[in-house]
């Protein structure tokens, strides 16, 4: 631990080291610093006014390291955090925490990176929203960071928070309350590796760890060759500089960075760019470019001091580079250090949003269908049925298409009791008519979304087919949509049953519309059995 608290980090503050076992009963030690000069702005407001008015800033920081059940873990203030190596940190460990920990349907906030694209998104919902609500895409999007509100657990706030509402923020580090006494600091220590230990994400989170860095050594080892070789050539778009997602902050209120690799001193620039870390390994010798950025720095001075020279960060060059690299028909991205293969989390992510929507127990059970029914035919005899009471059947019934003249949309096959769209569908063997049936409830909800005509037209539409008895409000739009499929004679709908490419089909669909607040059902339609089939086509007949 006293190794780990020197070297880069630490130029520039006035610190001292203290050993802190005695007081916590665990093997621990202390660092408390603090560095102080005179405002920047001083010297423009005295050429500016005339008047001498020097102030002084201060920052300062304290790192406490425990050694607890033979893990080491660190507890910052201020920017104690800053003080650590970040070669020694688990960057996925306040993640593990919180999507084990948090309520997914009330997230304050995440970032997440795009594969691929050196993008970094950034969603702010102070309240707490569904996390279904922020528009990640499970399979591309890499979360790095998630913040939300707690459940209730055994850390220290629960026995004495008084009811209050408690959050966690977790990426590579962990921001919580925690208990101060030395026993309720490290109680909470050990509940919080708990949880990371033994219990399972919650459920809609569960995706967040499908992203897994490369674990063949071998591949390690190829991709590694191959970006050191295109650290060699002109620029192609396969490298770009990306923003280390623990750093977005200070790179938003940095002054001016520094560039060192190699042995020459560093370079100081007023923004950085991608060739201010490609130039100085661009010309050596081939095996030794990725090496040389490996082992860089990039200084991050925000405002500075008078003299200018201590940065507020410090960090590994190679953090700032995204590189998407193919091996074969295999893509993979440099992310953070780490190699992540593009794609590999495609079919867990589109079977986690299937699962999630096709429940073993739905709201709701539709009537069966019977052998030789249309689609006209079983809507009609579903808004007759038992398990139809209070449905609105709007099969066949139609608003005008405010994009196309002289045409007309149906907006669903029910309504029901809760005002939730019902559409349904028969796919015997097919999965075109699925295709149509998904469209249909995403061009459904954006016409009754932003179309004041489409919503006049269905509330007159619902108020004429129900004889006044159904009245939607205004500005009415659906919170839920339910999907009711039935696949051929004898399947049961299932995440396994449903056709391959309506699985995607329908997972693109789901994403969009939970995005947009709404939620999604997809619900199976039981066969009637022969008894049942052969009452239906004699009352039919009849």
């Amino acid at each position: 631990m006293r190794t780990a608290l020197e070297g880069a980090q630490l130029d520039g503050w006035d610190a001292q080291l203290h050993d802190a076992s005695a007081g916590t009963g665990v093997p621990s030690v202390l660092l408390v610093g603090g560095k102080g000069a005179e405002a920047r702005w001083c010297g423009s407001v005295e050429r500016s006014s005339g008047i001498r008015a020097p102030e002084f800033k201060r920052r300062t920081a304290a790192l406490q390291l425990m050694a607890i059940d033979g893990q080491v873990y660190a507890i910052g203030h201020d920017d104690g955090f800053r003080l650590l190596p970040d070669d020694l940190k688990d960057r996925r460990f306040g993640l593990s925490f919180v999507i084990r920990q948090i309520d997914p349907q009330q997230v304050r906030g995440l970032v997440a990176s795009t594969l691929g694209q050196a993008r970094t998104d950034i969603a702010v919902t102070p309240g707490g929203v569904p996390f279904s609500m922020l528009g990640i895409r499970a399979y591309d999007q890499l979360v790095s960071r998630i913040g939300g509100y707690l459940d209730s657990t055994e850390l220290t706030y629960a026995r004495y928070g008084r009811g209050k509402a408690a959050t966690a923020e977790g990426g590579c580090g962990l921001r919580l309350r925690l208990g101060v006494d030395a026993a309720d600091l490290i109680g909470d220590i050990r509940e919080i590796a708990r949880i990371c230990r033994s219990c399972e994400p919650r459920q809609g989170l569960e995706f967040v760890e499908h992203f897994m860095p490369v674990r063949d050594p071998k591949i390690g080892e190829a991709l590694d060759a191959a970006l050191d070789e295109a650290l060699g050539c002109a620029e192609d778009g396969r490298i770009a500089l990306a923003v280390p997602e623990d750093l977005v902050g200070a790179y938003g209120e940095a002054a001016s960075f520094g560039v060192k690799i190699g042995p020459r001193r560093a370079h100081r620039l007023d923004d950085l760019s991608l060739a201010h870390l490609l130039d100085p390994v661009r010309g050596r010798r081939p095996g030794s470019r990725l090496a040389a950025l490996r082992g860089g720095k990039i200084y991050v001075y925000g405002q500075p001091e008078a003299d200018g020279t201590t940065p507020t960060v410090v960090t590994g060059a190679l953090r700032w580079i995204e590189a998407s690299m193919a091996l074969g028909e295999r893509r993979f991205c440099l992310w953070d250090q780490s190699w992540y293969e593009i794609g590999a989390a495609y079919q867990k992510a589109i079977r986690a949003t299937v699962a999630s929507v096709i429940r073993a127990t739905p709201s709701w059970t539709p009537p069966p269908w019977s052998r030789g029914a249309d689609e006209a035919t079983y809507n009609r005899d579903l808004s007759n049925s038992p398990e139809g009471r209070g449905f609105l059947n709007l099969d066949r019934a139609y608003v005008k298409n405010p994009l196309k003249r002289r045409n007309v949309l149906e907006v669903c096959d029910h309504l029901a009791p809760d005002d939730s769209l019902v559409l349904v569908k028969p796919a015997h063997g097919r999965s075109g008519p699925l295709s149509h049936l998904f469209n249909q409830g995403l061009v459904t909800y954006q016409l009754l979304q932003n179309s004041a005509d489409v919503r006049a037209d269905f509330r007159g539409l619902v108020r004429e087919k129900s004889g006044g008895r159904r009245q939607l409000p205004e500005a009415f739009v659906p919170r839920r949509i339910i999907f009711a499929i039935h696949l051929k004679p004898g399947s049961v709908l299932t995440p396994d049953t449903l056709f391959g490419f309506s699985q995607v089909t329908l997972a693109q669909t789901v994403r969009t519309l939970q995005q947009w607040g709404v939620r999604v059902e997809v619900i199976g339609i039981p066969d009637a059995s022969p008894d049942t089939a052969r009452r239906s086509g004699e009352k039919t007949a009849a």
